[in-house]
């Protein structure tokens, strides 16, 4: 998130993916055959998909889900399975913004910065360049393991 999508009357609550992040790199990398990641197919389908390809272009700010409805002109329910399938393929990030001035809001962010898909002589591969996780990131992301180990 950068600063100016930030409230100082919200607190975001970010799903934790720490074991996604380098410190060390400028990006952050992972490759779909060095972690628990959802492979070439999965990412190909959500990325062949129109409707999720316009989604993605609409979160290059945080949105909640009725923000993308009216944005793209798609049915709620259209748009709940189309971010379904971009988590899934771990494109899109959801978490949860905490507001003191009113109800509680889920957001939805594009969790990639670039795609690249190689081949050699007998597979594809995918890597996918994610950006670099800022402090008030890190905050929140611990809030949210809290809030999940206290369930």
């Amino acid at each position: 998130m950068t600063e100016q999508n930030v409230d100082p009357n919200r607190l975001s609550l970010i799903p934790s993916k720490n074991s996604f992040r380098n410190s060390s790199t400028e990006m952050d990398r992972w490759s779909s055959e060095e972690l628990d990641e959802p492979g070439l197919p999965t990412v190909l389908k959500s990325l062949d998909d129109d409707k999720c390809r316009t989604i993605l272009t609409l979160l290059a700010e945080p949105k909640s889900a009725s923000e993308l409805c009216e944005e793209c002109g798609l049915s709620s329910s259209t748009v709940y399975r189309k971010l379904d399938l971009l988590r899934e393929s771990m494109l899109v990030r959801e978490y949860t913004e905490v507001r003191r001035d009113g109800p509680n809001v889920t957001l939805y962010e594009r969790d990639f910065t670039d795609i690249s898909i190689s081949v050699t002589d007998d597979e594809f591969t995918i890597e996918v360049s994610r950006p670099k996780e800022d402090p008030e990131d890190r905050m929140a992301t611990f809030w949210s393991a809290m809030k999940e180990e206290s369930k």
